[in-house]
């Protein structure tokens, strides 16, 4: 995968090796993943901030807002989501803080091993070992599906005269005939939900148009 960014930078997109390697690791936490969205062993306020701020250093615009909406839905605040981006450490509690943290800095080395782990051992005293690995899926995970998603979005931005930096069209192709249906499936969902057209939610994921007052 191309270098992270943020939301006003430059996509993570996927090369086709890359996702199809990561697709192998998604199905290998399969059962962890569904503990901690099925099962909720990871609290859904947690999960969602940590989600919207790998968006965020991912520069998917396609997942943050849709994540956003999620995360005020489960009780994150206005001034916690305005505080996600700089990840102001006055606007949380110090264990959310830390966690946040952790996830970003694992998603901006792009989860390389870690070599070190006493470094971490007071992070996993304050957190707890299995909040602490959830964490790190959850930021793993939803790094997959940045990437997924803002390739789909290169195809449409090339198509525009606007190519993303590292994307190649051969890529983008692939991995919008494996995915795009599935984007219009939970675009449809969102639709519904919000009781807006498709189309109206689908460009506002995509950047097109400005995000409405809640």
């Amino acid at each position: 995968m191309s270098r992270p960014s943020d939301l006003s930078g430059i996509p993570r997109v996927y090369r086709v090796p890359a996702l199809l390697r990561d697709l192998r690791w998604v199905a290998s936490r399969l059962p962890s993943l569904w503990s901690i969205w099925v099962g909720r062993r990871l609290p859904q306020k947690l999960r969602e901030q940590i989600i919207v701020a790998v968006a965020q250093v991912n520069a998917c615009r396609m997942c943050a807002h849709a994540h956003m909406r999620m995360a005020l839905e489960v009780g994150v605040s206005d001034k916690e989501l305005a505080a996600l981006e700089g990840l102001d450490e006055a606007a949380f509690d110090r264990r959310t803080w830390l966690a946040l943290a952790y996830a970003r800095e694992r998603t901006r080395v792009g989860f390389a091993p870690i070599t070190s782990p006493d470094a971490y051992a007071s992070l996993v005293e304050m957190l707890g070992e299995q909040t602490f690995r959830d964490i790190e899926d959850v930021a793993h995970v939803m790094t997959v599906a940045n990437g997924i998603a803002n390739t789909l979005n290169a195809l449409s931005d090339r198509c525009h005269g606007r190519p993303v930096p590292g994307s190649r069209f051969a890529d983008e192709v692939f991995i919008n005939v494996l995915f795009l249906p599935g984007a219009w499936l939970g675009t449809l969902i969102a639709a519904i939900r919000q009781r807006r057209s498709p189309l109206a939610v689908w460009r506002q994921a995509r950047g097109f148009e400005a995000e409405p007052r809640f």
